[in-house]
């Protein structure tokens, strides 16, 4: 499975990157569906084959390459599951840290207006500089100390663009994400999506508030006054930090349109050449005609002479 896991992140890899250059605003949910395909592609190992014979008759691999190849792959996959289970504990001592924010109208106005119904909570955190969301189950919106002084407005925008993630589901795909570099940490393709993802959630996000009927001008100022480039904690998802301020604001310039819904036809076409590869087990020819070499002394035998001539 690794050529058509190979092949297969390089085509969708290519494909986001031609979109995105067009749009930055390209539906990241694409991107984790080409990482949701390599996810599964390891399974349609179970799948009958289709056997192709080679004329060429291949080398055989080693020993040691046969038994080489599974425990490096098993070293880096324990290596990065660990460092996955050290970031979910380094998060939970980052919330830790944190108070509740108090009972703000502004935040109860702004769940209403985008129609949530889960219970997010809003905290205060001291580390931080810039908004940050977090949790896939109770999700929680971290201010920093700084937000008591905000206007309404910048308060609000900045709610609005957190809640944005969790209304999009944005923190599941990107925990997804995480996970299919666990299982491909050896391809750069794989670890290059997800920083894309990072990205097109950020324009995505932005895009989604201008269409819900926010004024792109009092976002793009409330983004000047909040988005300062700080460090994240794990896992979680920040207001800035994946993209420059400056192609947000001159995005956001330009209306906040989304990219085109081809990208799903150009990952589509990906996705079903990798599967047709994954079915495909290739022999050599002599592989084949051995399998009637029985037959063929069966009939030997049969036809033979039994008295032969002296």
């Amino acid at each position: 499975m690794l050529l058509p896991s190979l092949l297969f992140s390089l085509l969708g890899a290519f494909a986001v990157w031609l979109f995105v250059r067009r749009n930055p605003a390209t539906e990241p949910r694409f991107t984790v569906a080409v990482l949701a395909i390599l996810l599964l592609l390891p399974f349609l190992h179970f799948l009958p084959k289709f056997t192709v014979l080679l004329t060429a008759s291949p080398a055989p691999p080693t020993d040691s390459h046969s038994q080489l190849l599974p425990a490096l792959w098993f070293t880096g996959f324990l290596f990065f599951a660990l460092r996955g289970l050290l970031d979910i504990l380094s998060l939970a001592r980052w919330n830790r840290r944190s108070r509740p924010a108090g009972d703000l109208p502004v935040f109860e106005q702004t769940l209403a207006e985008l129609k949530i119904s889960r219970r997010v909570e809003l905290r205060i955190h001291p580390d931080l500089n810039s908004p940050v969301v977090s949790g896939l189950r109770s999700p929680r919106i971290h201010l920093p100390e700084s937000a008591t002084t905000w206007s309404a407005d910048t308060l609000k925008m900045a709610l609005l663009h957190e809640l944005g993630h969790v209304q999009r589901g944005d923190l599941w795909m990107a925990g997804l994400a995480r996970l299919v570099c666990i299982f491909h940490w050896f391809n750069p393709a794989v670890w290059w999506l997800r920083r894309s993802f990072h990205s097109q959630c950020e324009f995505a996000c932005d895009a989604h508030l201008v269409k819900q009927g926010t004024d792109p001008r009092i976002y793009a100022h409330a983004l000047c006054d909040v988005a300062r480039s700080a460090a994240a904690p794990p896992l979680s998802l920040a207001m800035a930090g994946h993209v420059p301020l400056r192609e947000r604001i001159l995005f956001l310039s330009r209306g906040g349109q989304r990219g085109s819904l081809a990208l799903c036809a150009a990952i589509a076409l990906t996705a079903s050449s990798a599967i047709a590869m994954s079915l495909i087990r290739f022999a050599p020819e002599n592989e084949g005609s051995s399998t009637s070499f029985p037959d063929r002394e069966t009939e030997l035998r049969f036809t033979a002479d039994p008295f032969p001539a002296d």
